[in-house]
């Protein structure tokens, strides 16, 4: 069996182990989820997947697409405005450059 044969058996049954992990735990009744640390939780309408291990949670719902928009809109305008004040003060101090070129040839 080659490395790469090897290694998509390893994954295949990888993703297998977790969904069935998943499929479990979802499935579980909700007074045993209470009792327990870790915690998951499905719902197909809306979508809302959760997982809760302890002190720390993922939220996977339908505002992800919504929350990524905003993200990246705040990202893109702060590089925008680094972009644009970078930009326009290396186009002024070129204009300041040519202006002093300027008034050394034509004195």
């Amino acid at each position: 069996m080659s490395k790469r044969a090897a290694a998509v058996v390893i994954i295949i049954c990888s993703m297998i182990i977790i969904s069935g992990f998943t499929i479990v735990s979802v499935g579980l009744p909700k007074y045993v989820k209470d009792q327990s640390n870790f915690k998951m939780d499905y719902t197909s309408s809306p979508f809302d997947f959760t997982v809760d291990a302890g002190n720390y949670s993922l939220s996977l719902n339908n505002k992800v697409g919504e929350n990524f928009k905003n993200g990246s809109e705040k990202i893109m305008n702060v590089v925008g405005s680094k972009i644009y004040s970078g930009t326009s003060y290396i186009i002024d101090v070129t204009r300041n450059v040519f202006q002093n070129v300027e008034d050394r040839f034509t004195k």
